[in-house]
């Protein structure tokens, strides 16, 4: 018998993976999961359908939980408005003559749809959609403003004699009910027509996986897709006669179904956008790119280019650069490791309509072209340093070689951008003199967190210290590079001397679960804050929020120094009144002598997970950030400092305040500072949590600062949790406990560096 043992480049791959979770999982090792709060919150799961045609109205419903008493649907453009359908009320129970009755209270209507308005000024894209009630704000979900004609999935259609006759160039939204469910549409087309068929799962923060094939009227397949871009599909055929075709749509390995999987399947001739070279282009400057797709105007088929076995077409057109680096101007599904991109998006247009999006990057050197004949260290193509080179590996077992000149003692980052702009790559390079290898890449564990987890295929970027004057060569490939290559498998390096920067990214508190921020009156919410942190930066990050209503305010409050991770606390008055609407949240740092603003990227967690299991979200950028304000805090929570600055080495005190705002709350109180927060080292009360009993409003924390602690300013947030007796009837006598979980106010600690004799 013999026993087959995994490749060593197989195992290396598993170590690969692993690696990021078991490092995350072990700087945990010492703290409880942080549960969330089981106050009512609203969580959006489904808008049915997710998307209307621009310039039309379109009815819809919605799920989700504590959705009770809804006051309105929160789009992340001004251009799509929604206002609830009132149901008619039944007429009120005649009264009986004979015996006087009070007259009943007017029943609330129950609202289950809402009306949607696309002004015809918007434009085609994915927007998000919240839900407003009175228990606040939801996390986003993907709505589609579309320019094709919009259908509706009607069942049965789960074989090909219940194909649903659909329109050429039109979108059907459904959703596929069970796990072996399969949907089956049938269209007319013309002989010579490429038609493309794009299902859209991913992108709309769907469950489905989709699966995706083209038959002709005989049975036989035509064209297939899968895995496009993460779950969506897209595939695409020329017609060979004139007629009906059918589609045929299902869940990849038939194992999931329900009304969370749902879909937008496009039919139509509109262009399609694969790739784009180069990639990125230079900020405030138009640049030449060629275009490779399907059905482009005026494109031409190039048997070069091929994507999936589909032979594409390419165009040559102008792009003018963006001028800046808010938050990309990118409609399509942008996910954690993408966060620190920088650009904006590319569409064309046909007679049909609008294409997809494509993202196109922004450098920050000159730009260079890979010139295409590079492919050995003989033919190494010479580029100036810095730059920013834009390549492909275009070809089976294409291998790109730069070369660049530099003196000894000079410093350059090297870093390859493939897999974060959405190429399906796995790139890597090689690092050599003229007479050895110096550096080969290395696999980037980097998975910053669970709650936004960033690991790419990207490798770690790396700081090159020139050794000697000379020249100095640089192969750059994939290491798919002999069987997978064309247009999509893109890539950009940069060699620039270290560029200091940052981006921020914001979440919502909830560690597992998607949920909006909502604070409410009296006490504190707290939004999470990643920073990611370029070539080496590690200066203090201030934070500050713009457009705040009356009563609510945001303490300064700063990432320090090393840290990637603090949150930020919004505290609310007592008499803060009910608001809902979109906040800006914005770091300052100070770089090079200069001051740099960013402002941060909103994100969500798409669906819940299991708390605890080491388990990475499913988490995206979200189109804005959004805040409600609501009555009911239960308590608050203002920390102290005995002394507000510290030197390296010192112990402090850390006084904490309760006050019991809601007659409930009766309850101990667990208060605990998140470890991930703190600087390394730091510990309050040992990284043990403190118990205010019942007839307590105070507690004490001892600081610890390590005598290696950078000097700096740190922010300290604690987290506190109780069970306490609730129910959404404040008038009900029985009130089942339910755990809340809320921050406190948040207190500054500078620490300074340790006096020398």
């Amino acid at each position: 018998m013999f026993t087959h043992f995994p490749s060593l480049s197989a195992v290396r791959r598993i170590f690969v993976l692993l690696l990021p979770l078991l490092a995350l999982r072990a700087g945990n090792a010492y703290a409880q999961p942080r549960l969330g709060s089981n106050l009512p919150a609203p969580r959006l799961f489904t808008v049915t359908p997710p998307g209307g045609k621009i310039g039309s109205v379109v009815e819809v419903t919605f799920t989700g939980t504590d959705l009770e008493e809804p006051e309105q649907l929160l789009f992340s453009h001004p251009g799509i408005k929604a206002e609830p359908i009132i149901p008619p009320q039944p007429p009120p129970p005649q009264p009986d003559p004979k015996k006087p009755q009070p007259k009943p209270p007017a029943a609330k209507p129950v609202i289950s749809r809402f009306k949607v308005t696309l002004a015809a000024n918007v434009p085609p894209g994915i927007y998000d959609v919240r839900f407003v009630n009175k228990w606040g704000v939801s996390n986003p979900r993907a709505f589609v403003a579309g320019d094709l004609n919009e259908v509706l999935e009607k069942e049965p259609n789960n074989d090909v004699e219940q194909a649903q006759r659909v329109e050429s160039n039109s979108t059907i939204n459904g959703s596929m009910a069970n796990p072996t469910d399969v949907d089956y549409y049938v269209f007319a087309g013309k002989k010579g027509q490429r038609v493309v068929f794009s299902c859209l799962a991913s992108s709309i923060d769907s469950r489905f996986h989709a699966g995706l094939e083209v038959y002709d009227r005989k049975g036989k397949q035509l064209a297939s897709g899968r895995d496009y871009n993460h779950t969506d599909a897209v595939t695409d055929c020329i017609l060979p006669e004139s007629g009906d075709y059918y589609v045929r749509l299902y869940h990849f390995t038939h194992t999931q179904g329900s009304a969370l999987h749902y879909y937008r399947l496009s039919i139509s001739t509109a262009p399609w956008i694969d790739a784009v070279f180069p990639c990125a282009v230079e900020a405030g400057k138009t640049t030449r790119v060629t275009i490779y797709g399907r059905n482009l105007p005026g494109g031409q088929l190039d048997p070069a280019a091929v994507a999936n076995d589909h032979v594409l077409e390419k165009i040559t057109v102008n792009v003018a650069g963006g001028t800046g680096i808010s938050p990309v101007g990118f409609s399509g599904l942008m996910i954690p490791k993408m966060a620190g991109i920088d650009g904006f998006e590319l569409r064309l247009r046909n007679d049909s309509g609008w294409s997809n999006p494509f993202l196109i990057g922004l450098v920050r050197a000159p730009l260079v072209l890979d010139n295409g004949n590079n492919e050995t260290l003989q033919t190494a193509q010479a580029v100036p340093v810095p730059c920013e080179i834009a390549g492909h590996i275009e070809k089976p077992r294409d291998r790109d070689w730069y070369s660049f000149t530099a003196k000894k003692g000079q410093t350059y980052m090297i870093d390859i951008l493939s897999d974060r702009q959405g190429a399906p790559t796995y790139p890597y390079f090689m690092l050599r003199s003229d007479k050895s290898e110096l550096k080969e890449s290395d696999d980037n564990l980097d998975g910053l967190s669970l709650k936004f987890y960033i690991r790419s295929e990207d490798p770690q970027a790396f700081l090159f210290t020139v050794p000697a004057d000379g020249k100095y060569f640089l192969l750059v490939s994939s290491r798919l590079a002999d069987t997978v290559v064309g247009p999509r498998h893109f890539y950009r390096v940069r060699i620039t001397p270290p560029q200091p920067d940052f981006h921020l990214v914001a979440l919502a508190d909830d560690e597992y679960r998607p949920t909006g921020t909502t604070v409410l009156a009296g006490g504190q919410q707290a939004l999470t804050i990643f920073a990611l942190r370029q070539d080496g930066f590690a200066g203090d990050i201030r934070l500050n929020v713009e457009g705040l209503p009356p009563g609510v305010t945001a303490a300064p409050q700063t990432i320090g120094g090393p840290l990637r991770q603090a949150s930020l606390v919004l505290s609310a008055a007592s008499n803060a009144a009910v608001w809902t609407g979109p906040i800006k949240i914005t770091g300052t740092a100070t770089i090079g002598g200069n001051q740099v603003v960013r402002e941060a990227r909103s994100a969500s967690i798409v669906w819940p997970i299991p708390p605890g299991q080491g388990i990475p979200t499913l988490s995206r950028i979200d189109r804005s950030a959004m805040l409600a304000v609501r009555p009911g805090a239960p308590y608050s929570l203002v920390p102290s400092l005995d002394k507000p600055a510290l030197m390296q080495g010192d112990k402090g005190t850390l006084k904490v305040k309760l006050t019991r705002l809601s007659p409930d709350f009766k309850t101990p109180l667990t208060v605990q500072a998140t470890p991930n927060e703190l600087p390394p080292g730091l510990s309050l009360n040992n990284n043990q949590p403190i118990t205010i009993a019942p007839n307590a409003t105070e507690g004490t924390l001892p600081i610890n600062v390590p005598p290696n602690l950078p000097p700096g300013t740190y922010n300290i947030v604690l987290h506190t949790q109780t069970q306490m007796p609730y129910s959404k009837d404040a008038m009900a006598k029985q009130k089942p406990n339910t755990l809340v979980v809320l921050p406190s106010a948040p207190v500054t600690l500078t620490v300074l560096p340790k006096k020398t004799k």
